[in-house]
């Protein structure tokens, strides 16, 4: 169900990959890492759970991508139940570069903001979706 967009700036070349729900668990030593569904799930992570989801947001202003980690309450292996108890409050409210409060999701970006984002590489581009997954 977790939704990724890659933007390619078209003045030079840069890319930056957004995802919108991608499932992370938690390791024995606390760092996330990505569940691996539908890909391919190894045994850590089956033993870990989906711990909750990632949301990557990107600044209108200055082209900075920022992830928020929305945890679910109770860590669970079973995929639909994870995505029931999906987290919907946003975390993260300003960029985390520039203080602005225009952060855009990656369902913003689907309705034609990306031209409006500039690449934070030259400074002088901006972006356009090249795929979405």
């Amino acid at each position: 169900m977790s939704k990724m967009a890659v933007l390619k700036c078209r003045c030079c070349g840069s890319e930056k990959t957004l995802y919108w729900g991608k499932e992370f668990y938690v390791t024995r030593d606390g760092k996330e890492e990505d569940y691996g569904y539908p890909e391919g799930i190894n045994d850590l992570a089956k033993e870990s759970g989906i711990s909750g989801f990632w949301v990557d947001k990107i600044c209108k202003n200055c082209g900075e991508v920022v992830r928020e980690s929305r945890y679910i309450e109770d860590a669970t292996d079973e995929y639909m139940v994870a995505w029931m108890n999906f987290p919907k409050i946003d975390i993260i409210e300003n960029c985390v570069k520039c203080e602005s409060k225009n952060m855009l999701s990656l369902y913003e970006l689907l309705v034609g903001e990306d031209m409006k984002i500039p690449c934070n590489e030259c400074g002088e581009g901006r972006m356009a979706i090249l795929e979405i997954k």
